[in-house]
Parts: C-alpha cells; structure tokens; sequence
C-alpha cells in the first residue's frame, strides 16, 4: 500500500483499534513507513 493510499482510505470506524489492524492488514509487513502510516491514523482518531 502506498502512502497516497493511506489518505485516501477511510479507516474511520467505531473502534479505533479495528481502524488500526484493518490499516495494517493492508500494509507490506517490511513496509516501515506504511506501518507508521497506520499508527498516525491511530494517533489522530485517539485526539
């Protein structure tokens, strides 16, 4: 997945948690960037 793709999703969904492993589920798993991606999506719906 890339960074672009990250935006444009919509990952907003009642349990922030889901959000995140949904997010995730989608990323490369030696895709470092895709991964902090996630966790600032994360970050954002906790604020």
């Amino acid at each position: 997945m890339k960074k672009y793709d990250l935006k444009d999703s919509n990952y907003v969904t009642a349990d922030p948690v889901e959000s995140y492993f949904e997010c995730i589920s989608k990323c490369d798993i030696s895709d470092g960037i895709c991964i902090s991606q996630c966790v600032e999506i994360l970050r954002d719906v906790e604020s």
